[in-house]
């Protein structure tokens, strides 16, 4: 009788568990759906990726995309190569969406994301000199010298086809939640 109970009891939770994970939220959206816009970049001026100036928060805006990215300057000890750590932010609540880690290569930062949810995606930054832009930057509330563009993209993804490609502009110097929180307040 006893065994009876037990069984019962974990065929109900089993079944209480199984209906809560079907209604569970589904993850935010880490990327822009789709990007079937002329990309003006051009890419073969890339110029030499600013270590000294992306350190900071940044927001990119697309349609109804909007995420910010905490970029932070590291170094390897063993190596002593400068990386980027790469925080992406929800545009909405600020809640950190996904991290990596990117490293340089032929003048971009190249950084593998991975979301709260397990979801595996890319990310490139690319610097311009205003002057190569073929679109005016976007003004951010701290200056830059250049024009950066973030590229983001699925791994299976190989060069940049099929990669949705935004300018993006830097916000503020300081690397906190605080300052996602005030612009979305704006």
């Amino acid at each position: 009788m006893l065994r009876r109970i037990f069984l019962s009891t974990l065929v109900v939770i089993s079944a209480m568990t199984m209906s809560v994970s079907a209604f569970a939220e589904p993850e935010e959206h880490v990327m822009p759906a789709s990007d079937d816009r002329w990309v003006p970049w051009p890419w073969a001026l890339a110029q030499p990726f600013p270590w000294s100036d992306i350190q900071g928060l940044w927001k990119v805006e697309q349609g109804d995309f909007v995420s910010y990215f905490a970029l932070k300057v590291v170094r390897q000890k063993a190596t002593g190569l400068r990386q980027l750590q790469v925080k992406q932010f929800d545009g909405d609540t600020c809640r950190v969406l996904a991290t990596g880690v990117g490293i340089e290569r032929n003048q971009k930062i190249l950084a593998q994301m991975t979301s709260k949810g397990g979801i595996t995606y890319r990310v490139q930054l690319t610097a311009f000199n205003e002057k190569d832009s073929p679109i005016p930057p976007l003004r951010g509330s701290v200056p830059t010298q250049g024009v950066m563009v973030l590229s983001m993209g699925t791994l299976d993804v190989q060069g940049l086809e099929g990669m949705v490609h935004m300018q993006i502009m830097k916000i503020s110097a300081y690397l906190t939640q605080k300052v996602c929180f005030d612009d979305v307040k704006k």
